[in-house]
């Protein structure tokens, strides 16, 4: 039994195992396309995530590269065990293609991993810190009320990933995103959203490192969260490793593999010069005027 898997990561995996058998058969996408009477495109489409395939062409393809009965089973049940869409397709009206992507990831890893130099992690925020943030893009994007609460309770959503054990989460934040008000955010409000952190500090799957602004920094580098994923019996890996970058207003998913391997680099570096668990806790723990 394979388990629940999100609609996202469904449609990846096997778009990544369709792509690897043909390729383990010798076969080009044009020759496989002519013998099941597909268009070229249709297979590309498939073998590329553009589309979730269903269960009878995935039986076609698996039939035609004569796929083991064991691993032709995983995939059958994957192509089975369909979901048609995400939560976070709720939120498309306020959300764009890339952000709603990397929610889908994001609900389905493992481990995430974030640096943060400017503000808070998204997973960290407290709903009126949240909701600041989200006013201040009024500005540029014309953004209604009513677009600002929806992002919120997005990102309020996606929270509940922290419950549970099924994440691991680690974040090294710069000390300046914990002291750094934006808009209309008053010191009471800074001081909830620290007291916040470190109430999310104790649980076991949470772990946070501060940055002090004193000490020598590693390298200078804009925040990013690079995902991890699960592992299936026989399959692997459910997708490859993923880092996400947010540079208002680009956004990026990265996940070229040589890419992607820089930035774990990167984070043990940054993670090796912040501050111990405890240590991080102090210094929050002060800043929050506890």
């Amino acid at each position: 039994m394979i388990g629940e898997i999100n609609p996202i990561l469904r449609r990846r995996k096997l778009a990544t195992e369709l792509r690897r058998l043909r390729e383990d058969r010798g076969l080009n996408g044009v020759q496989v396309s002519q013998a099941l009477h597909w268009s070229t495109s249709k297979l590309s489409r498939l073998e590329t995530g553009q589309v979730a395939p269903s269960a009878k062409d995935v039986a076609r393809l698996l039939k035609h590269y004569a796929a083991a009965d064991d691993e032709a089973g995983l995939l059958l049940e994957l192509a089975a065990n369909h979901v048609a869409k995400g939560w976070w397709e709720s939120y498309s009206d306020v959300l764009t293609e890339v952000s709603l992507e990397y929610i889908g990831l994001e609900d389905g890893a493992r481990a995430v991993k974030a640096w943060n130099n400017n503000v808070l992690p998204g997973l960290l925020q407290t709903r009126a810190y949240a909701n600041e943030l989200a006013r201040l893009y009024r500005a540029v994007e014309l953004a209604t009320p009513r677009t600002i609460e929806r992002r919120t309770r997005a990102r309020m959503r996606r929270q509940q990933l922290l419950t549970g054990d099924r994440l691991t989460y680690t974040a090294v934040v710069e000390e300046a995103a914990l002291r750094r008000r934006f808009g209309e955010a008053d010191t009471a409000m800074m001081r909830e959203q620290l007291r916040h952190l470190l109430k999310l500090s104790d649980l076991p799957n949470i772990t946070i490192h501060v940055m002090l602004l004193e000490q020598a920094h590693p390298i200078d580098l804009s925040s990013f969260v690079h995902l991890q994923f699960p592992a299936m019996p026989l399959l692997g890996p459910i997708s490859g490793d993923v880092v996400y970058t947010e540079d208002y207003p680009a956004l990026e998913l990265i996940e070229a593999e040589d890419r992607v391997y820089r930035y774990s680099v990167l984070f043990d570096l940054l993670r090796e010069a912040a501050l111990d668990e405890e240590a991080s806790r102090d210094r929050i723990a002060s800043l929050a005027g506890l």
